[in-house]
């Protein structure tokens, strides 16, 4: 028996069930029993508010632990105050189980059966609080409202599933949520998009077959109509979040304006006349993110490349920038996290190992305007202005002050789901939510001057032309031969030419 075997197989084998959910008097709805007769390792129960999805994660617990002699569940939400308001609240409903025997103890928020099972209700927001769990062992692991939760505390405390007796199996995940939070982003890209949102059942990468069972208000008869009632008043997009469960528009949405038709463009050859920027956040552990975007005569950014990696050393990371570079690609200027100025106690700033490196950088001035401030410019660019040669050509008045090629998913894939601060300043982003290519893009567009522009052009310059040619062999753009190029060649005497240095083109 593999440890993530069906547990419908195990317990065809190994037991007689009883009628749990008689015993406590819970009926379930018909999307309920859809989601418990789920037999797939990982699987998302969600969508609208109010359609029973605590109660279904805290039944479906029980009725495992009732009858797995030894189970261990761990059940989490972000704090003990939001478990007492959902899982235990539900808990008290049902009689903490004393119907089957159980015991609750509400010192160490455990409920325990006879048979030696356990369910254990945890919070945990930060990595240093999931880390508490570390020592623990989970057969089965809860998520109630998994998007509030950071991905990378789901992630750690996934780590934990593990059984170390061959009679008790490892069920796996079952999770609840409605769309928005930091998690959003994350579930999105695991259970919504995969599944054709919920059409099919997926396998991931660890040979794990993972299942979304959406749901709506509609799937709960129980709903009273003042709660209804309350949702339907919502306005739009609270409404398509809380009441249709709608992933794609979601409260707290920090770019409502961004949309995949207006602003991504296919890969193109972009004129070698303009000019080229890097975007940087640095990370080793969470992603390193990098950017490449060419300004056109109007102001307009192209955002025309990306590399999104974890676990790259920084002198990897400066040569992997160069080798994605195109032979006469010359960057102008690389706007970088300013942490990577600071000393690490005997270690060299990260900055020096980039320019050891051949990649100069250039402080993005985080410190010069809040952060709100360079979100408030990442809007201005997802603004409309007049179109561009190639928008007109297809018949558009208008388009974005930003194209971002197709190609570059995972800053799009950021910026579609990046939510609103839940605490401090709500005009932030969410910093527990992925925002590291969208961090990069705030630095490059904040030292980008003023802003974009709009001026109206009768006719389309000759440079932007080359739009409408698409990208041969994957070059972004085509540069002067190093021979040629004498304003490429360092300023310093005798040091020949400088690849991958910041040079300024007038």
């Amino acid at each position: 028996m593999t440890a993530t075997m069906d547990w419908t197989e195990f317990a065809a084998k190994e037991f007689e069930p009883r009628d749990v959910f008689g015993l406590l008097g819970y009926t379930p709805t018909p999307k309920q029993e859809e989601f418990h007769a789920a037999t797939e390792f990982d699987v998302l129960y969600g969508g609208a508010a109010g359609g029973g999805k605590t109660k279904a994660l805290l039944m479906d617990a029980i009725r495992d632990c009732d009858r797995y002699p030894g189970l261990r569940v761990g059940a989490f939400r972000r704090s003990y105050p939001e478990l007492k308001e959902s899982l235990i609240a539900e808990l008290a409903q049902v009689g903490y189980a004393k119907a089957l025997g159980a015991t609750w103890n509400g010192t160490e928020y455990e409920l325990r059966f006879a048979n030696g099972a356990l369910i254990m209700f945890r919070y945990a927001k930060t990595i240093p609080e999931a880390t508490r769990r570390q020592g623990g062992q989970y057969q089965k692991l809860l998520f109630d409202e998994r998007t509030l939760t950071p991905p990378d505390v789901v992630s750690f405390l996934e780590s934990r599933l593990r059984s170390g007796r061959r009679d008790i199996p490892v069920l796996g995940i079952r999770s609840g949520t409605n769309p928005g939070g930091a998690g959003h982003g994350a579930v999105k890209t695991r259970y919504i998009k995969p599944t054709n949102y919920g059409k099919k059942v997926i396998t991931d990468a660890r040979n794990r077959t993972v299942r979304f069972i959406p749901s709506k208000l509609s799937d709960n008869p129980h709903v009273n109509p003042e709660y209804a009632s309350d949702l339907q008043a919502l306005d739009g997009k609270l409404r398509s979040a809380f009441l249709d469960g709608d992933w794609d528009v979601f409260a707290g949405q920090m770019f409502t304006e961004l949309k995949r038709d207006r602003h991504l463009v296919q890969p193109m050859t972009l004129p070698p006349s303009w000019k080229r920027y890097n975007g940087l956040d640095w990370g080793y552990t969470k992603p390193w993110a990098v950017l490449w975007a060419a300004v056109d005569e109007d102001g307009r950014v192209w955002v025309y490349r990306e590399i999104y990696k974890t676990q790259v050393g920084e002198a990897d990371q400066a040569k992997q920038i160069l080798e994605a570079e195109a032979v006469g690609e010359n960057v102008a200027e690389r706007y970088a996290d300013d942490a990577m100025w600071a000393t690490r106690g005997d270690a060299k700033p990260i900055a020096d190992i980039y320019a050891e490196n051949g990649v100069h950088l250039t402080q993005a001035g985080k410190g010069a305007g809040s952060r709100v401030t360079g979100w408030q410019r990442v809007r201005s660019y997802l603004k409309e202005g007049p179109a561009c040669p190639h928008h007109r050509a297809q018949g558009w008045t208008t388009c974005p002050m930003v194209h971002i090629f197709d190609t570059v998913t995972e800053l799009y894939r950021e910026l579609s789901d990046l939510p609103h601060a839940t605490k401090g300043n709500p005009e932030d982003a969410d910093t527990d939510a992925d925002d590291h290519a969208s961090d990069a893009f705030r630095y490059l567009l904040t030292n980008l001057g003023t802003g974009p522009e709009f001026p109206i052009l009768d006719d389309i310059p000759a440079p932007a032309a080359a739009l409408a040619t698409p990208i041969a062999g994957g070059a972004m753009a085509v540069r002067q031969d190093a021979d040629t190029a004498d304003w490429w060649l360092s300023l310093d005497e005798d040091d020949g030419p400088r690849p991958g240095g910041t040079v300024t083109v007038e």
